[in-house]
């Protein structure tokens, strides 16, 4: 069998079928669908156990919830594949990305591949993104030059994707580095995977394909701001560090900016959706974990206007001002898309 698909699920009963189906409509047939079940208190558990009674090549494992690392590991446990892709039970993916990734292996034995991101809300694309890096693939001391740099993020505010769907990583590779990680991380819990692979991986091809097809949900967006996001950042960042970084000779540099930055994106997730109380606990929790001193030394080149005036205040302390200006942005942008 050459591929296990891994699809955690919870709670997406409305996405569900959409998911299992652009699996089972590839063009490539050699691999094993596995549904993981994480204790989802909706009709999830018995879209998977219809499914598995239509289709021979699917697994299901249903277990009490623990979260998205949990899942993941259980279902590296039961994967069979020579490599694993892992897919979003509310994503998609393009009929042939099985197939592309099959011929791209075959062609160059890479450890992984990398597709790119469609995004989608309501059917229709509103966004592309990739790793920021030339199509191709990458060994040796090109890995170390152009895949290294990247890892956290680049001075330019650059990095590769930190999610783990998308992706087809040779299951040897991969499966320790699953399992390693922590089931107590719930944010990040992709990057702490990946990073260590990267790591490991001798080989790598980066593909511009948009092979995989992101759900852009609006019943995801919470009312409430959860503040406790920067203490999550800093338990990712605690776990990666666990990794040896020798080979990565800017590590400590690339763990300020992504600290940064990660403060700086929920900062201006907060702008976004109008969260002004939430502007003094996330100057507090900030000032009070790691990313107060991280921020600081984080040193950033060609990056935008915005982000610049941005972590400029926030490296001052001044959240209030920074949080405002990002407010502002927003509705200046709202107001250049009506006109």
């Amino acid at each position: 069998m050459f591929f296990s698909v891994i699809v955690p699920v919870y709670k997406v009963e409305k996405y569900l079928s959409g998911c299992i189906e652009s699996v089972l409509n590839q063009t490539f047939s050699d691999f094993e669908l596995i549904l993981v079940d994480d204790g989802s208190p909706d009709r999830c558990p018995e879209i998977c156990d219809t499914y598995k009674e239509k289709d021979e090549r699917i697994k299901v494992i249903h277990k009490s919830n623990g979260g998205l690392a949990s899942a993941r590991r259980a279902g590296i446990k039961e994967a069979r594949g020579d490599y694993v892709f892992n897919l979003d039970s509310d994503d998609l993916i393009e009929n042939d990305s099985l197939e592309c990734a099959y011929k791209i292996i075959k062609d160059t034995n890479c450890d992984i591949v990398s597709f790119s991101y469609k995004w989608v809300k309501n059917g229709h694309t509103v966004n592309i993104t990739n790793d920021g890096l030339d199509e191709g693939f990458y060994t040796g001391k090109e890995i170390e030059k152009y895949i290294y740099p990247r890892l956290l993020m680049d001075k330019d505010m650059n990095h590769l994707s930190y999610y783990l769907s998308g992706k087809a990583i040779k299951r040897e590779l991969l499966t320790p580095h699953q399992l390693g990680v922590s089931e107590k991380i719930s944010l990040g819990e992709d990057l702490c995977c990946t990073l260590p692979c990267y790591l490991h991986a001798k080989s790598v091809y980066i593909s511009k394909k948009e092979a995989y097809l992101y759900t852009v949900r609006e019943d995801s967006l919470s009312k409430e701001f959860n503040t406790k996001q920067i203490y999550l950042i800093e338990d990712v960042i605690n776990e990666i560090s666990k990794n040896d970084m020798e080979k990565v000779i800017d590590f400590d540099k690339q763990v300020c900016r992504y600290s940064c930055f990660m403060c700086f994106t929920i900062l201006a997730s907060a702008a976004e959706g109008n969260h002004f109380k939430s502007i003094k606990p996330i100057k507090e929790n900030i000032i009070n974990s790691l990313h107060g001193e991280k921020i600081q030394c984080a040193e950033f080149e060609k990056i935008s206007p915005k982000s610049r005036i941005a972590i400029f205040f926030m490296k001052k302390k001044c959240y209030k001002t920074a949080f405002y200006f990002l407010n502002v942005c927003k509705n200046i942008r709202n107001i250049l898309k009506k006109g």
